[in-house]
């Protein structure tokens, strides 16, 4: 029995506690009713309008208990009186981990099939018409742009990878030997290794407790004279604050460059990344037949850089689009147009058969928004006001998306009697919700990899901006743990769930399910031997 007493509000006998936690709306229907213990409960019951007749409830989603650690869950009829509780002998059964029976009985929930035979059709073409090799013309620049008028931006160059449509990025806003970039701990190495291979020092920051996407202010803080640009990465296509960060690039004179590898779709204050700011990249790697299986827009390699700046644009297409036709006739800037097709000679170019795939991908790519913003919004709030565990922060600003990367959910143990992350997302996944610990990508700590943390001769003879004092650099000192203490804890206390585009029917709800099975009985985690857990 709950030991916390809760006085009852006069109106519609709610506790207090309650009432205040969250407003009434008239889209619901509040009923008290007692768990086992007698202890006051409110069961949640969504309503249908049925004019000119009352409100009639038609089924549950949720029970909000005055007391964290004291869950039920009822299936709520007027007509018919409190039925078919199985979600409540569920959460009273032993945990799966301790040997219980588990929750989710749902295999392979994924239902959606990419269009194969589309890709197919595509192919052939190429195939049929040898045209295997090349940009500017043909597939290459259907799909450049057919992404440019899905984004909005002005222009866009399509490359052979994510990593190298970050190079050319870097290369674009004039990262250069002796210069710094600032990066968040938290982070993917192809984010930022362009920049360190033009000859930049990363710079790394710590994060956002939220969400662990960077953090502006003490981005802000790690500027120095030689910082050329700041890297924000649009983790999970979850947007970081752009409109802070944009003010520091506005105020010092730098670039933001924005890896939105996992973002395309995403917007902020009413527009598409990509659309706005200096510059964006995405990356168009792996398959999109299951948003764990690759980029919301993918072909199995492939980039896209998209800018409104002409001068970004320009000195992209010197770097590295070796042989792009009519290239000396888009160079307009007088400084560019002494080049012919050759630029540079660097050739970042995409491959056609690659974006075929990306084409028809981006085809489909509305309805994957929509069917996983669709899962991520049920979970969430299946999730919401549960102790121990909370969803990733979005800004008012921003409409993520979420195709890849998976959603992160932190977690907090002392609001379970400090039980481990470890622990509980083994017993999430006993019950056989298919979470994971960490990222749901390849995410890492970057300031402990030991070329960042020791430094490291890039090109020998001590030539290298991370090894001793490199074109005017003070001498690289290194990193250690504990310095960026916010990634460092967060890091070890989240986990993922992945999101699917049409997932079998029940399966979430008994994912949610398990959930609250795992917290409420989180004390039988704790009393249990370490070898059973």
């Amino acid at each position: 029995m709950c030991s916390r007493k809760r006085e009852k509000s006069v109106n519609q006998g709610i506790p207090n506690s309650f009432a205040n936690r969250r407003a009434l709306s008239s889209r619901w229907l509040y009923t008290a009713v007692n768990c086992a213990s007698g202890m006051p409960l409110i069961a949640k019951a969504c309503v249908r309008a049925t004019p000119p007749g009352p409100a009639i409830p038609i089924r549950t989603v949720t029970i909000n208990p005055p007391c964290f650690f004291c869950f039920e869950i009822y299936n709520i009829c007027i007509r018919h009186g409190c039925q078919g509780i199985k979600e409540r002998r569920q959460i009273m059964d032993k945990l799966a981990i301790l040997g219980g029976k588990p929750v989710v009985t749902i295999k392979d929930p994924e239902q959606w099939r990419r269009p194969i035979d589309r890709e197919l059709q595509l192919i052939k073409e190429l195939l049929e018409t040898d045209f295997l090799s090349g940009a500017g013309k043909g597939l290459p620049k259907q799909f450049e742009d057919q992404f440019q008028k899905f984004i909005g931006a002005k222009y866009c160059l399509t490359t052979c990878s994510g990593t190298l449509a970050l190079q050319s990025a870097f290369y674009a806003v004039g990262v250069g030997p002796g210069d710094e970039i600032i990066v968040p701990a938290w982070a993917y190495i192809s984010s930022y290794a362009g920049a360190l291979h033009l000859g930049a020092r990363p710079v790394f920051c710590d994060v956002d407790p939220k969400n662990m996407l960077i953090d502006p202010s003490d981005a802000e803080k790690r500027i120095t004279d030689r910082t050329k640009a700041i890297v924000a990465i649009h983790f999970g296509g979850n947007v970081c604050n752009l409109e802070e960060l944009w003010e520091i690039g506005r105020k010092y004179g730098i670039a933001i460059v924005e890896d939105a590898a996992h973002a395309h779709g995403a917007m902020w204050d009413g527009k598409k990344i990509g659309s706005i700011g200096d510059i964006v990249c995405f990356s168009l790697q792996g398959s999109y037949s299951t948003p764990q299986a690759g980029k919301p827009v993918a072909g199995g390699e492939g980039g896209i850089v998209c800018t409104n700046n002409r001068l970004f644009y320009e000195r992209m297409l010197v770097y590295c689009h070796l042989h792009r036709p009519e290239l000396p006739s888009e160079l307009s800037l007088p400084e560019y147009r002494m080049f012919d097709e050759e630029g540079l000679g660097l050739k970042f170019r995409a491959h056609p058969l690659a974006l075929a795939i990306a084409k028809v991908s981006l085809e489909s790519l509305e309805y994957r928004i929509k069917q996983t913003d669709a899962f991520r919004e049920e979970l969430f709030a299946g999730l919401q006001d549960l102790p121990g565990v909370k969803p990733e922060y979005t800004y008012p600003k921003a409409k993520r998306i979420s195709i890849y990367g998976g959603l992160k959910i932190l977690y907090y143990p002392e609001e379970l009697n400090g039980l481990s992350c470890e622990k509980f997302v083994k017993a999430l996944q006993a019950e056989g919700v298919p979470v994971i610990r960490g990222p749901g990508s390849t995410q890492k700590l970057q300031h402990l990899k030991p070329q960042f943390a020791r430094g490291f001769d890039l090109w020998g003879h001590g030539r290298s901006p991370i090894f001793g004092e490199f074109f005017g650099l003070p001498c690289y000192k290194g990193y250690h743990k504990g310095d960026f203490p916010i990634a460092e804890k967060l890091s070890e206390n989240f986990f993922t769930m992945p999101v699917y585009i049409k997932p079998k029917q029940k399966f979430l709800k008994q994912c949610l399910t398990a959930f609250y099975k795992v917290i409420e009985k989180h004390r039988d985690l704790l009393k249990a031997s370490p070898q059973a857990t």
